[in-house]
């Protein structure tokens, strides 16, 4: 298997909610002042920092096929979207970068407001090729619009 470099991509307008492939080195996640980290893929990640209060670390194993229990995955979401509210920094991230941590941070801007289409087509503009997993791609795009919440 192909190594994927490690590359943070920036999802919503704020800097608060960024995507990326297995994270590798803690200093790239850091230097963007990131202290949440939502983990979809199968291995938990060696160098997230263990000090009290430096990092929220959500292990949340998902695979890249059909969607994950949906209670699951709406509650991620509302914690990713009250932590943003709250100022955190949240990276959600996958193996690959392209289709897990997309699905998540796609309903984390549902929580904060966005409607499907309009995050479908943010995040495939900001990660190219993200979410052609056609099964998520469909979840994303049929969200309906929900009122914004600060």
């Amino acid at each position: 298997m192909t190594m994927i470099p490690m590359t943070l991509f920036q999802v919503d307008d704020d800097g608060l909610l960024f995507i990326s492939p297995a994270i590798d080195d803690w200093t790239k996640v850091s230097s963007h002042g990131i202290d949440v980290v939502i983990d979809l893929e199968g291995g938990m990640d060696e160098c997230i920092p263990t000090a009290p209060g430096e990092c929220l670390y959500v292990y949340f194993p998902i695979f890249d096929e059909e969607l994950p229990d949906l209670a699951r995955l709406e509650a991620v979401a509302m914690m990713g979207a009250h932590l943003i509210r709250s100022g955190h920094r949240v990276l959600s991230h996958c193996g690959m970068g392209f289709n897990r941590s997309a699905l998540v941070a796609g309903r984390i801007l549902h929580q904060l407001g966005m409607e499907g289409t309009s995050i479908l087509e943010r995040i495939r503009e900001r990660r190219p090729g993200a979410l052609f997993n056609d099964v998520f791609a469909d979840h994303i795009r049929t969200l309906p619009p929900r009122e914004q919440q600060l």
